[in-house]
């Protein structure tokens, strides 16, 4: 089972990022502070300011990125390099990490971060509450009204013990945790299902008896 979060936070950030979704839900300030808790955090940012200066000033808009950290204190804050003009943003923007940092208490943490797929055609990224949801679902990450449920967890590698027996010699791996976990995402997969999703898993159910 997943540990309780200790206590509220703040999520903000730098001037020109908005914060469009915290942990699955539309952002109650997309410019200013949102109500957070300690431990697993996921926002959906994009960069939208007005970079250069004088006549040659733009507006550059970037694609919604994911970022996730784990956030242990009261104060989260997202960032970015500093950017003097668009050429400047498209050329960071064009890598796979185009420097979105995370400092929690002033302290920067570790983030994983990476542009959201959007669909195909017109206004790729219209409900984006459903596009970040299939992408958490693709990743083992999910939200219940902006509540953590499950997310992927490292593999326990715990030490075989052995059981000797007539003639043969055994390994039997002791019993950890993971059972419990994998129950847990079970029934998160099958929560966030469709109705058909639903009825074709429990026909699967039926056939493996």
């Amino acid at each position: 089972m997943l540990a309780l979060p200790l206590s509220a936070a703040e999520l903000s950030a730098q001037k020109g990022i908005s914060i469009l979704l915290v942990n699955g839900q539309a952002a109650e300030e997309k410019l200013g502070s949102n109500s957070v808790e300690e431990g697993f955090t996921q926002a959906i940012v994009k960069l939208d300011e007005k970079l250069g200066h004088g006549a040659s000033a733009e507006i550059f808009e970037s694609k919604p990125y994911v970022i996730s950290f784990d956030g242990q204190g009261s104060e989260f804050e997202v960032k970015l390099p500093r950017f003097n003009s668009v050429a400047e943003a498209r050329k960071a923007f064009e890598k796979p990490n185009p420097g979105w940092q995370v400092l929690v208490d002033g302290r920067q943490v570790e983030v994983k971060q990476e542009m959201l797929p959007g669909k195909k055609g017109f206004m790729p990224y219209a409900g984006m509450e459903n596009l970040v949801a299939e992408h958490n679902k693709q990743n083992g990450i999910y939200f219940k009204n902006g509540q953590l449920i499950d997310k992927p967890v490292a593999v326990e590698v715990a030490a075989a013990t052995t059981v000797t027996t007539v003639g043969t010699s055994e390994k039997v791996a002791p019993v950890t945790t993971q059972a419990t976990k994998n129950v847990e995402q079970l029934k998160a997969w099958y929560l966030q299902a469709s109705k058909q999703e639903r009825k074709e898993f429990r026909r699967w159910m039926i056939d493996q008896e």
